[in-house]
């Protein structure tokens, strides 16, 4: 046996694991009270979620970073409006969300977003390249249609399948019952594989 564990061992090790594993309403406490750095912790903690939620709605690495980026900009703006009243990562999901949506509807007026997939003049006779293509053309189809979804289902479709969120985190960030929540996603689903069978 090794020895015993004193009091004070005990509590600097607690100390030390809170520090480098603080909790979401801790650090949001820290950064409205000036912390940057401890909005930077949330940044890094949410961003690939952030990224993927914005991927979802615009189809685009380089349109999504620019939006993960404005997005949490709002966010540290707005941060002092911050109540507790929902958990931090349900707050960031809903200004995510509100802005891809608003993000989306100004690209439509400037063209038809989500394909931009690139295809190579070469290789075609080559079976990984035909391949690459049928790929190509399978996603294009399925970000067509999911962008042809109506809003609600747009939203939800997006949080629980592509960002795997849980049927209660999505009713939560949507505002809904998670009955409601949970015909939306059904929905979207069945008009997603209408759109898709056509």
């Amino acid at each position: 046996m090794g020895r015993a564990i004193s009091t004070s061992e005990l509590t600097i090790t607690v100390i030390f694991y809170m520090q480098t594993n603080p909790k979401d309403s801790d650090l949001v406490q820290q950064a409205q009270d000036g912390q940057t750095e401890a909005f930077s912790v949330l940044v890094d903690r949410y961003r690939q979620k952030v990224f993927q939620t914005c991927m979802g709605f615009l189809h685009n690495t380089d349109d999504a970073e620019d939006l993960t980026q404005e997005i949490f900009v709002k966010a540290w703006n707005a941060l002092k409006s911050f109540d507790g009243r929902a958990a931090f990562s349900t707050w960031l999901y809903r200004i995510a969300v509100n802005k891809a949506i608003n993000q989306t509807r100004r690209n439509k007026l400037r063209s038809f977003t989500g394909i931009n997939d690139e295809v190579t003049d070469s290789g075609f006779a080559d079976d990984d390249a035909e391949s690459k293509l049928l790929r190509s053309e399978q996603r294009a189809q399925i970000k067509s249609a999911v962008n042809r979804l109506k809003s609600n289902q747009k939203k939800a479709f997006v949080l629980f399948y592509y960002q795997e969120l849980s049927l209660i985190e999505v009713a939560e960030i949507l505002e809904m019952s998670p009955k409601a929540t949970e015909s939306l996603i059904f929905r979207s689903r069945k008009k997603l594989q209408k759109l898709l069978s056509r």
